[in-house]
């Protein structure tokens, strides 16, 4: 059976550092690096996936929705994106990543996606497949790789954290409902 390994790229510290991880400790893995682009990311994001792709021996696949935030805005009513109402992941991050790889799926390629969830968070679930095809990995569960050794992976590749967690706590994405008032404020 044919295999494709995916890795998504956020513009984040945790799928930054497995870019690196996974480099580094797993290079015989053909892993295809991506980062799927709302066009409402930060500056900063775009300046950090620069800086990561002077650390993969591959390059990063962007990927770009086929409809815009504005477009979706005015699909959902005017309601922003929520803890439970997540539309802008589904439909600007997974659906795209999806067709992406459906020509791949139609063919009975097996995915591997890896996906950056910690060791201390080993509860979550993240993305959930929507094919039995597509099998998600976790390398920072498998390796008990912590939020410390993600730091360490950053800083001993010279990458550093993004610019953007000067003054957020957390996304690349302008409209990250993840926000505290005084980020949205900013």
């Amino acid at each position: 059976m044919k295999e494709r390994h995916v890795l998504g790229l956020s513009g984040g510290k945790d799928s930054a550092a497995l870019a690196v991880h996974m480099n580094e400790k797993y290079p015989h893995i053909p892993i295809e690096y991506f980062f799927t682009d709302t066009g409402y990311e930060l500056d900063e994001t775009y300046k950090f996936l620069d800086k990561l792709k002077t650390r993969l021996s591959r390059p990063i696949k962007y990927i770009c929705p086929t409809n815009t935030f504005d477009y979706f805005m005015k699909k959902y009513n005017n309601f922003l994106p929520s803890a439970t109402a997540r539309w802008c992941t589904v439909e600007m991050k997974l659906k795209p990543f999806e067709a992406w790889i459906a020509p791949s799926l139609k063919e009975g390629v097996q995915i591997y996606t890896y996906i950056g969830i910690r060791y201390d968070e080993r509860g979550r679930v993240g993305y959930k497949p929507t094919n039995p095809l597509i099998k998600a990995k976790f390398p920072f569960v498998d390796d008990c790789i912590d939020r410390e050794g993600v730091v360490d992976i950053l800083e001993n590749s010279g990458l550093g954290m993004p610019d953007y967690y000067k003054w957020r706590s957390r996304s690349g994405c302008q409209f990250c409902f993840f926000q505290r008032h005084v980020e949205w404020i900013g």
